[in-house]
């Protein structure tokens, strides 16, 4: 054989040897750090890393890592970042691969490109239904944008999840009363960012949000307790009719505050009102985790000195001779199936009751009262104002909410006046006669 042909089949047995002796010297390093279980072989001329753990199938996955002596330490680097995702987060070595694949974090905890994370956030909060684009933009991205604000400072930049947390809270809701909603709201929309980041976009575990119970400590407890609202009583309801009706000008504001004070609506419910066979249904404006509830069946609860004055409002409301204020019909224009608009009737309403001058007198000798008490005291007269109460669980379901709501919503309003009513109407005792008050 011509020494021409033997020198190739010498440096091709030479470099199989070669290779042979790094591959074998990378498996080493695999096994002294990571343990039995991992190893590599080649794939097509790239790196394929292989998982058998006892007891159960084989994983594969193929690196895009070119195979060849200099892959060592970018192999070992890889399975480090692959391993510990797979453990913090109890993924396949597919899942961990691809999530590390498609990672806004460069390899060997680099840098994270927030701005990215903050854009995939959005995709999955909005693209997947879970809140509408409006909704976003009002409570969260404002949020996720202070956040981004936060981790891309000149200096004192947050170095974890427990961190950023910490230094949100101490910059932007310091003023927000201890133990608010808007402290906690605040908070868990930081958190959420985080979560994200961590299981959806590589992040590190030092990215996890902080603990509840840390996180509690920065929400505080609420110092002053909210001041209650309180129900519009019977006396005063007829009051407010028979000076709308008097004076006259305001027929359409009328219905509106009929509709809610003797049927107890909640405003917003205004936009969803359906009359059939003579019978008023409202319409959900309330969601919960199966979806949309469905229509309810109200009826009204009416006033000893006004009899069948429900009834008159049902079927004037229902002939269209009178209509609700032309502001609440607009906003009810606006809804949609995407959008009801729910908020926009119910702001709308109040607005307008807080500018009627008889509204104002009324609530002016009686502190506490604002328009939702339209719809506490049609509880109120439920319970207290006829000779028998309706049981709790047909007042709640009149109302729209279960007896568990009624109870903690309802349940404060017992005073000495109530009692001693309470008693009366038991033992038929008579009671001093109660003068007509607004």
């Amino acid at each position: 054989m011509l020494r021409a042909e033997i020198d190739p089949l010498r440096k091709r047995a030479i470099n199989m040897a070669s290779a042979a002796t790094w591959s074998s010297t990378l498996r080493k390093q695999l096994k002294n750090e990571h343990g039995f279980g991992w190893t590599v072989e080649q794939q097509s001329e790239k790196v394929k890393l292989v998982y058998r753990r006892p007891g159960a199938r084989k994983q594969s996955i193929t690196l895009q890592i070119p195979w060849n002596r200099s892959c060592g330490t970018s192999v070992l680097n890889a399975v480090s970042e692959i391993r510990l995702r797979m453990e913090e987060q109890n993924l396949s070595l597919a899942e961990s691969h691809s999530l590390i694949a498609d990672s806004p974090v460069e390899r060997s905890n680099g840098p994270i490109d927030w701005e990215e994370v903050a854009r995939r956030y959005e995709d999955h909060r909005v693209g997947s239904g879970t809140v509408k684009l409006s909704n976003f933009n009002a409570n969260e991205r404002p949020r996720i944008t202070r956040c981004i604000e936060l981790l891309t400072a000149a200096r004192s930049v947050p170095t974890d999840g427990r961190s950023l947390m910490k230094n949100y809270a101490y910059t932007y809701i310091c003023d927000m009363p201890t133990g608010s909603d808007g402290r906690r709201r605040n908070l868990d929309d930081v958190a959420r960012f985080l979560d994200f980041a961590v299981r959806k976009c590589g992040a590190g575990s030092e990215w996890c949000p902080m603990e509840t119970t840390e996180k509690q400590e920065l929400v505080g407890s609420r110092i002053e307790q909210r001041e209650q609202t309180i129900p519009v009583k019977p006396e005063q309801l007829q009051w407010l009719l028979e000076a709308l009706d008097a004076e006259g000008k305001r027929p359409d504001l009328r219905l509106a505050i009929a509709l809610v004070g003797l049927f107890g609506l909640r405003p917003a419910e205004l936009g969803t009102l359906e009359v059939r066979d003579g019978r008023l249904y409202v319409g959900p404006v309330k969601r919960n985790r199966a979806g949309a509830k469905k229509s309810r069946l109200s009826l009204p609860l009416d006033l000893s000195g006004m009899p069948g004055e429900g009834e008159r409002v049902l079927q004037l409301f229902d002939s269209g001779l009178v209509k609700l204020p032309v502001a609440i019909r607009n906003q009810i224009a606006k809804a949609t199936p995407q959008e009801p608009n729910h908020k926009g009737v119910g702001d709308e309403f109040r607005q307008q009751v807080q500018r009627c001058p008889h509204w104002q007198t009324m609530a002016f000798a009686n502190p506490g009262l604002i328009p939702y008490s339209l719809r506490h005291g049609y509880a109120w007269r439920g319970h207290k104002a006829y000779e028998r109460s309706l049981p709790v669980r047909d007042l709640a379901a009149l109302m729209g909410h279960t007896p568990a709501t009624h109870h903690k919503h309802y349940g404060q309003w017992v005073d000495e006046e109530g009692l001693r009513d309470a008693v009366a109407r038991l033992t038929k005792t008579p009671t001093e006669p109660q003068s007509k008050t607004i």
